[in-house]
């Protein structure tokens, strides 16, 4: 169709806008998406130190409320933990393992470690070392079990 002025009335984009266009988006992708991976990598290492965190305190917690010893069972094999008689067991992550490992006992093949909580609110006490071997690095967390009060202090190493 021809307008008045004799020029065609056609719009579109040419080739060369349209590959100019993806080539902006496949830059722009290519810097966001290592981002978004490391975002998902830190999530899952946050949510990993987070579920320690709520074991151990669950673990006293019903403990004080049951009037009965109760274990925190470290399975360094597979790895992963759990409160003894409770049915979740929490699995690490792909990225992450158990590091040192102190107090507590060792039980059966030297694979699992349990760390007990008392009626009293107190516990055997000790420290637990996570370990996540991440794209961008290495992180440990030390999760530290107070023996007297159960709570957990956490130190975050290189």
């Amino acid at each position: 169709m021809v307008n008045p002025r004799g020029t065609s009335s056609q719009t579109g984009f040419t080739l060369i806008e349209l590959v100019a266009v993806l080539v902006i988006m496949a830059l722009a992708s290519a810097l966001v998406i290592p981002s978004v991976r490391s975002g998902n990598e830190q999530r899952e290492v946050r949510r990993t130190v987070q579920r320690f965190v709520s074991a151990v305190r669950a673990g006293s917690s019903r403990a004080i409320r049951e009037r009965k010893l109760v274990g925190l069972v470290l399975d360094v094999e597979k790895p992963s933990f759990g409160v003894r008689g409770d049915d979740r067991v929490i699995e690490l992550p792909s990225s992450g393992a158990f590091g040192e490992i102190r107090g507590g006992y060792v039980e059966g093949d030297g694979q699992r470690f349990v760390f007990e909580f008392y009626p009293t609110g107190g516990s055997t006490g000790g420290s637990v070392e996570l370990v996540f071997e991440l794209r961008a690095g290495r992180q440990t967390y030390v999760m530290n079990i107070n023996p007297l009060l159960s709570t957990v202090g956490i130190e975050e190493g290189m």
